[in-house]
């Protein structure tokens, strides 16, 4: 079987009846040269035969096996194990299942303890979330609080933010809002989210996880809120928007409120075959060190969440054209936790390279206070209508749910889009069609940046839509129409 086997065309796999060919001549040739007959029946139902058969089922068996050994070297074609090892060799590792995180600031009164473990709710989906590790509710260690002055003439206001005192001084007829007012402009350089509602200044930390909040005795605290890393009790994909984790399922003495500022990172389950195959080519980026293509395939696999990331850098010695600093990278990150990511890219981006983005992150780090910037990816949001004529029933019948599965189509190649890619219609098309009994699909977009924006009939038109390098479309269920 000189043919078989590793050939430089590959493995070839000789078939079942090519084997039992192969040990029938071997069998004569055998006979022959012991000086015996050589016409021995091999006909399957022969008692020859049958043993013919037996050990030709054998070999093919053992041939099957070599060749899945072949393959299971190459990414490609391996599956399972197989394929995570295979893969290893560049670095890449299959992503494993991983629960939904979010940070929530819980409120109560000052010094109180919620452990780890302790349980809260999430307003739409009902799903139970459990706090990662204890937390005390403290002005040390403050996420948001809100302040109310008592109204005095002539009297010094200080808000002393990590170690940084922030001063108003009241006039002679002063009024709780000119106090508030003077807090705010006094508090504008402090890095801080500061607003008032006429009767107390709430400051919520942006920048960092917490801040170390010190009053005067003319100020007290109305409300105290506390960082704490929560997550769901199975790794499953949940999406937490501002304000989605808002009921406590554990009560605990003192811990009176609890809501999450930001959105939080959705988990996953265990990356399939396919979706590693995927993402094998960017694993050799990851060896990398500081590089441009090593970043985003650093982040995405050091950081839970992320579902896809665009780097942009600036190398000249002067503000680019899209207001990107000398010398500095510019991340789009969508999916992750703020905290997460501003870490990991300090992590990876070289030594002196600054950063770019509206959110601004301050680390502490063995090399002092960084402050690490990055930005998440512009909604572009998108509708589409389909308008289908069928095929004649008798040429080729639509079925039952085919509107669904062309809705199902659209949504699916819609969300396929990154950060950056254009909307171009006849990418769509491919997937429309594998629906049968389609004759004609007439399909159009409308978008918009502006989430509650609800587009007329003369909005959409039939051609592609530009995205902008730090856009990104989304397409949802609720805004697909197909007719």
């Amino acid at each position: 079987m000189a043919d078989y086997g590793v050939t430089p065309a590959g493995f070839v796999r000789p078939r079942l009846p090519e084997i039992r060919v192969e040990i029938i001549e071997a069998m004569r040739a055998n006979l022959r040269a012991k000086a015996l007959p050589d016409d021995i029946e091999t006909r399957p139902d022969s008692v020859m035969g049958v043993v013919i058969d037996t050990f030709a089922d054998r070999e093919a068996a053992l041939w099957e096996m070599g060749e899945g050994v072949y393959y299971a070297m190459y990414p490609g074609s391996a599956v399972g194990a197989s394929l995570d090892r295979s893969v290893s060799f560049s670095g890449v590792k299959r992503l494993q299942a991983e629960r939904s995180r979010a940070y929530v600031v819980a409120y109560g009164l000052q010094s109180t303890v919620v452990p780890a473990g302790a349980q809260i709710r999430h307003r739409s989906t009902q799903n139970i979330w459990e706090t990662a590790a204890a937390v005390t509710i403290s002005a040390a260690a403050a996420a948001d609080v809100r302040i109310v002055p008592a109204v005095q003439n002539g009297a010094t206001y200080t808000i002393t933010v990590d170690a940084q005192p922030y001063s108003y001084t009241s006039s002679a007829a002063a009024t709780i809002g000119e106090i508030l007012a003077g807090l705010m402009a006094a508090l504008a350089t402090s890095g801080l989210q500061v607003s008032s509602d006429g009767a107390a200044l709430r400051l919520v930390s942006t920048a960092a996880l917490a801040v170390a909040v010190t009053l005067t005795s003319n100020l007290s605290f109305s409300e105290i809120g506390s960082a704490v890393l929560v997550q769901t009790i199975d790794p499953i994909p949940e999406v937490a928007e501002p304000g989605d984790l808002n009921s406590i399922v554990t009560l605990t003495a003192g811990w009176t409120r609890v809501s999450n500022l930001q959105p939080g990172a959705v988990g996953r389950l265990q990356e399939t075959d396919a979706q590693l195959r995927a993402r094998y080519r960017l694993g050799v980026f990851r060896f990398g060190a500081g590089t441009l293509p090593s970043i985003g395939p650093n982040l995405l696999n050091d950081v839970p969440g992320i579902v896809d990331i665009r780097v942009f850098d600036n190398k000249t010695d002067e503000v680019d054209a899209d207001g990107r600093k000398p010398h500095s990278i510019h991340v789009i990150v969508d999916g992750g936790i703020d905290d997460d990511i501003a870490a990991a890219i300090y992590k990876y981006k070289g030594g002196g390279i600054d950063t770019n983005g509206d959110a601004v992150k301050t680390l502490n780090t063995p090399e002092g206070q960084q402050i690490v910037q990055f930005d998440r990816p512009t909604a572009v949001y998108v509708w589409a209508r389909a308008i289908v004529t069928l095929l004649p029933p008798e040429e080729q019948a639509f079925p039952s749910d085919g509107f669904e599965q062309i809705a199902a189509a659209i949504l699916a190649t819609g969300q396929a889009h990154v950060i950056g890619q254009d909307v171009r219609i006849q990418r769509f098309f491919c997937a429309i069609y594998e629906t049968p009994g389609i004759a004609d699909v007439e399909l159009s977009f409308a978008y918009s940046t502006d989430p509650d924006y609800v587009p007329d009939p003369g909005d959409y038109a039939a051609q592609n839509i530009t995205i902008d390098g730090v856009e990104k479309a989304l397409f949802d269920a609720s805004r697909i129409e197909v007719t």
